[in-house]
């Protein structure tokens, strides 16, 4: 009889759902917590960026130095890989651009919405993703996920609708939280499409692939805090309003990311349904106990109907018919 390795595709898979769900309860609710302050005492959020691209630009070379074990063939691999295939490159200046967005919209969307309205709100990215992959890659839904889809919506709207009601800061403006969730579902939306149909094929490896999207997004996130920042940093310092708990955000949000990416590769979409659904019970339950935020009941409703439309979407994938040909690609390849 044989034992399971405590490293097992079994353990790692659970491991995966465990940090998956714990990143996606904590994250909404410290960027609100770290958000709901005076807006004179509030971090730069174009500062947190850059600082979260120079960790995980850190942490992939350090994870490709420690495969290697030689820092020659590191600086060769990186050269061969960016330098030398300027094609490939290119083609992640697209997503590195809108990473680098999303990661802004991200502290504007919990500035003005509370972590819970968030956290389900940003679950309309599968809609927005479902619909481009339906009319750029021809992927079939089942009538199960339309019907998941549909369900999705109208959970959503419920908790736009209770939610639109409930007070913030004084600095607070849902429409702002609003409009930065939707530009993010969007966004997201592009991004997933653009590197299922032009990076899958890559050769290189994550931690390559991480590397290159952040030397583009660092001088991205560099202009963007010189733009809109500069003068306030000037008078502040680059730094203010930075304490543990910003840290901690900025360390969760730019390293828990590809720990996660390490492990959920052997994770099915089920678990990962799971996974963000207790990840929305988990805001829900953390937003009460910190910020002493009752959701009222339809707000619940809608919430309910937003973590079963989840899961029936991630359960009843479109099967197709052993005699049915594939469609055809619609548009140029990239």
């Amino acid at each position: 009889m044989s034992s399971q390795s405590p490293t097992s595709p079994v353990n790692l898979k659970y491991l995966g759902i465990f940090l998956l769900t714990s990143q996606q309860i904590c994250m909404p609710l410290m960027a609100r917590y770290t958000r709901a302050r005076d807006e004179s005492e509030s971090f730069f959020t174009t500062v947190n960026v850059l600082v979260m691209e120079i960790m995980k630009l850190c942490a992939c070379t350090f994870l490709i130095l420690r495969e290697h074990g030689d820092p020659q063939r590191f600086l060769q691999d990186v050269k061969a890989a960016i330098w030398d295939d300027p094609v490939e490159t290119a083609k992640v200046c697209f997503p590195a651009i809108i990473y680098t967005l999303q990661n802004n919209l991200y502290y504007i969307a919990l500035t003005h919405l509370d972590a819970t309205t968030f956290c389900i709100l940003y679950q309309m990215k599968i809609f927005s993703t479902a619909l481009l992959m339906r009319m750029l890659l021809n992927r079939r839904l089942s009538s199960y996920q339309w019907f998941a889809l549909a369900l999705l919506v109208v959970g959503a709207a419920d908790v736009q609708w209770s939610s639109a009601s409930n007070e913030g800061p004084a600095h607070s403006n849902d429409m702002y939280g609003l409009f930065a969730v939707a530009t993010m579902c969007f966004t997201s939306a592009i991004a997933g499409v653009y590197l299922e149909r032009v990076l899958k094929g890559s050769n290189v490896s994550v931690w390559m692939q991480n590397i290159r999207i952040s030397l583009i997004g660092l001088p991205v996130s560099l202009f963007s805090m010189l733009y809109y920042e500069w003068s306030d940093i000037q008078r502040d310092g680059m730094f203010r309003g930075w304490d543990f708990w910003v840290i901690l955000l900025t360390a969760t949000n730019s390293l828990g990311g590809l720990l996660i990416a390490m492990v959920i590769k052997y994770a099915d979409n089920i678990l990962k349904a799971y996974a963000q659904s207790g990840a929305i019970v988990g805001a829900v339950v953390g937003s009460w106990l910190i910020f002493g935020i009752v959701p009222s009941f339809f707000f619940m409703i809608g919430a309910i109907l937003v973590m079963i439309s989840i899961v029936i979407y991630s359960t009843y994938p479109y099967r197709a018919p052993a005699d049915e040909q594939p469609l055809p690609v619609k548009g140029p390849r990239l």
